[in-house]
């Protein structure tokens, strides 16, 4: 049985809705554990090893918030297409939703909105992550430095790749998505 095309307008908009509150939350409860992991680490494994502890409290932060955001886009450039930009079959495009049509037109400012997968955030926690590390000087040797660094680049780096595709992915899948709707 086929859902009526408002209902599934509706339905997938609440979709969005609900995974950018869950994304913010998620954001927000993984970060508050990192600062205790962070802290805990501080105080207790005087290790430099230690710090990998709240780095993987980040990176699973980060990779539970990456495909909500991602989804909840894809779900947006489906709505575009199919709903949006050419109006329904049984009604003229001026009376048809176009919430995505119109907000892809505005102008960004900087710093309104925030960035969608807090890679600013994720970018500085990972170098306060780095406080066991260095605080640690007199028992970390270079080598030690070195190979916690890497964990500590690589996520960094990672977090910088999200971001392009972030940024590649509402084009490039509004083109698929209208192919499809062609087709």
């Amino acid at each position: 049985m086929e859902r009526p095309a408002a209902t599934e307008y509706r339905i997938l908009r609440e979709t969005i809705a609900s995974r950018g509150g869950l994304r913010s939350t998620l954001a927000l409860s993984g970060l508050g554990l990192w600062a205790l992991l962070l802290v805990a680490v501080l105080a207790w494994i005087p290790y430099p090893l230690g710090a990998i502890i709240p780095l993987l409290a980040l990176v699973a932060t980060f990779e539970v918030i990456r495909p909500l955001h991602f989804g909840a886009e894809r779900i947006g450039r489906y709505l575009q297409a199919f709903y949006e930009e050419d109006g329904q079959p049984e009604r003229p495009l001026a009376e048809t939703p176009s919430w995505e049509r119109v907000s892809m037109k505005l102008s960004t400012v900087p710093g309104v909105g925030g960035h969608p997968l807090f890679v600013l955030v994720f970018f500085l926690a990972t170098i306060v992550n780095t406080l066991p590390v260095l605080l640690a000087q007199p028992l970390a040797t270079p080598i030690e430095m070195a190979a916690l660094g890497v964990p500590h680049v690589a996520f960094m780096i990672w977090l910088f790749n999200a971001d392009r595709a972030m940024r590649a992915q509402r084009a490039a899948e509004l083109e698929q998505f209208r192919s499809l709707y062609k087709a």
